[in-house]
């Protein structure tokens, strides 16, 4: 085939992805062994399936970059390599509400006014219509094997879903961080051992998806001629190298390792528990002291 028939406009190394596919296989196994069978963390179970999102994703570049005349495998590495981020942003708003259940006050459960119970709630909802968008848009740039009008009105949408995915993120690192301050200066008691640890992981994990996420606007923005889309080495910084570590730090503070297999939920239950036995103690204390007089 003729040269300007191949889908890339770079020219991907085929090394660099089959190195790529191995290093984010490393973390995959290990958040899948910790999530499932260590913890049985169900709720974290996004952050396995967008890990090994990544893994494919890198397996279809790895192909892709031996076959560069073939829109299927790039448009699969593509689709999967944009929308994973998506699961390990879940992971992360998953935890926001664990976190302010199990560490602050019961009369401090609202952050801006929202409740705890709300705040993972709508960032999920958030995360998936991000998710939706930017699905819609892979498909319909790649409808037409990457080709005429579709090609712009695709990456318009994909735009559509990357800057909801940024606009959520940077209000949920606002929401997080006056979180944290509060943590700092009204701790329970009973609080979990090391959460702030997983306070350290969610910062290094949300700060370097949000960073990823720039660059991705960024990228679409300037077109598919653009130097982030012809240069491959903005790819690995900007992409590969900020999502393996938004990954990895998981591996190491595991939320299920330091808040409970539940992520802090038992933390709560306990907590409302106890409230709960001490309001009736409280009122039996009052019936006697009624029956008394």
């Amino acid at each position: 085939m003729a040269q300007e028939e191949r889908v890339w406009l770079s020219s991907p190394s085929f090394p660099l992805s089959i190195i790529g596919a191995i290093v984010y296989a490393i973390p995959f196994l290990i958040i899948f062994y910790q999530t499932i069978i260590q913890y049985r963390a169900w709720f974290f179970t996004c952050v396995v399936f967008g890990a090994a999102m990544e893994v494919a994703g890198y397996a279809a570049r790895s192909y892709s970059a031996k076959f560069q005349y073939e829109v299927a495998p790039f448009a699969i590495q593509s689709t999967f390599i944009v929308i994973a981020p998506v699961f390990i942003a879940a992971g992360n708003y998953l935890l926001i509400g664990r976190l302010i259940r199990a560490v602050l006050p019961p009369t401090h459960h609202r952050i801006f006014r929202v409740p705890a119970r709300l705040l993972t709630r709508i960032f999920v909802a958030f995360d998936v219509l991000s998710c939706l968008i930017q699905a819609s848009g892979s498909g319909i740039a790649s409808s037409n094997d990457w080709e005429g009008s579709t090609v712009e009105t695709g990456t318009n949408v994909l735009i559509g879903g990357l800057s909801l995915q940024v606009a959520t993120f940077t209000v949920y690192m606002c929401i997080f961080s006056r979180f944290h301050w509060l943590a700092n200066r009204m701790e329970v008691e009973d609080t979990p051992a090391g959460w702030r640890k997983v306070i350290l992981a969610v910062y290094v994990s949300s700060s370097l998806i949000l960073v990823r996420s720039v660059y991705r606007v960024i990228e679409f923005a300037q077109g598919i001629h653009g130097y982030a889309f012809t240069h491959e080495w903005i790819f690995w910084v900007f992409e590969a190298i900020p999502m393996l570590i938004a990954i990895s730090i998981f591996c190491l503070y595991h939320p299920s390792r330091f808040l409970g297999r539940r992520g802090g939920m038992q933390h709560v239950e306990l907590a409302a528990k106890r409230e709960q036995d001490s309001s009736a103690s409280s009122e039996r204390r009052q019936d006697g002291g009624v029956l008394e007089v």
